[in-house]
């Protein structure tokens, strides 16, 4: 596994909580499983619904996808995001969603898990498939034609009145919790690339409110996602000094909170920047082995093609 959680021990993953997981994502395109990458590697115990009709499909080929020059198919785009997000743990069923509902935790014996006081609140929901039901503390919605499923949230949830989209920023919606990104949003193109990110940053916006809801509010400002070199960042005693210093002036401010949760929120925020280090033969090493995870999407007859050094297709 290629990654290193930033939250760990939460609900989703403990056999014994009445939290089936942390986040169901619905829908399984674009969005949905770039959300989903970044809230498992973040440290989210995920689940990915997915059995409707992505968006994507109605493309015959996608061609304006960074890093594919010659395009690829949709189908075999979906597979790279499928496996990509079960590589960072997230977990992909065909199912399909039916019905979405607020919760409360607390009647199923979960407390919020937070240090703020007053607590702050991580959602709930009950989320009904054709196999069954969830109970999950929070709900990416990620699905392109269905919004049917969100009816109990009507009254809460703020839509555009000509399409129905929902109204968002930064991929949070007015109902706790809730979380949307691509298609049913009002802040997006229906452009395979853009969906992407905005998955993406629906996904650090709902990292960025756990950790809060975990510490206190403007931790989660501080969350990153990235791989860097070992020596992007000393860590010697003069930059522990200096971070240290930065965290309590920045970070901690004037919040009013005991040592303990300082000193672990600190931990989580100073290992974001160098917890993913890595040095030049391990960056040399997950670049191999991210090119044969590649290569197992390519066709046998493509690659024969290729050693024979005829793998440039007519018109390309």
């Amino acid at each position: 596994m290629a990654r290193t959680d930033t939250v760990e021990g939460t609900v989703g993953a403990d056999p014994d909580s009445a939290v089936d997981h942390d986040v169901l994502v619905v829908g399984g395109g674009v969005a949905g499983l770039s959300a989903a990458t970044f809230l498992s590697r973040y440290g989210l115990d995920t689940l990915v619904l997915a059995r409707g009709k992505s968006a994507i499909g109605q493309c015959a080929h996608l061609e304006n996808y960074l890093g594919f020059p010659a395009g690829v198919s949709p189908e075999r785009f979906l597979a790279l995001g499928r496996e990509q997000a079960t590589f960072e743990g997230a977990t992909v069923r065909e199912e399909l969603v039916e019905r979405v509902a607020t919760v409360d935790l607390a009647e199923h014996g979960v407390d919020d898990g937070g240090t703020s006081d007053p607590p702050a609140s991580r959602g709930g929901f009950a989320v009904d498939s054709d196999e069954g039901q969830y109970v999950v503390r929070y709900v990416l919605a990620a699905t392109a034609y269905d919004g049917d499923m969100f009816e109990p949230l009507e009254d809460r949830l703020d839509t555009d009145a000509e399409y129905g989209a929902a109204e968002t920023e930064h991929g949070r919606t007015t109902v706790t919790g809730l979380y949307a990104a691509g298609w049913m949003t009002d802040e997006t193109v229906h452009q395979a690339v853009v969906n992407a990110g905005h998955g993406a940053r629906a996904a650090t916006s709902l990292a960025r409110d756990d950790l809060d809801a975990r510490f206190w509010p403007g931790v989660g400002d501080n969350l990153v996602d990235w791989v860097v070199y070992e020596d992007r960042y000393a860590v010697d005693d003069e930059w522990e000094a200096d971070t240290r210093d930065w965290f309590d002036r920045e970070v901690v401010g004037d919040a009013t909170v005991d040592d303990a949760t300082v000193e672990a929120a600190y931990d989580v925020v100073r290992s974001e920047y160098v917890a993913r280090m890595i040095d030049a033969e391990e960056a040399a090493e997950r670049d191999r082995a991210g090119q044969r995870r590649l290569l197992d999407h390519v066709d046998d007859d493509v690659i024969r093609e290729y050693l024979d050094g005829d793998d440039e297709p007519a018109g390309c």
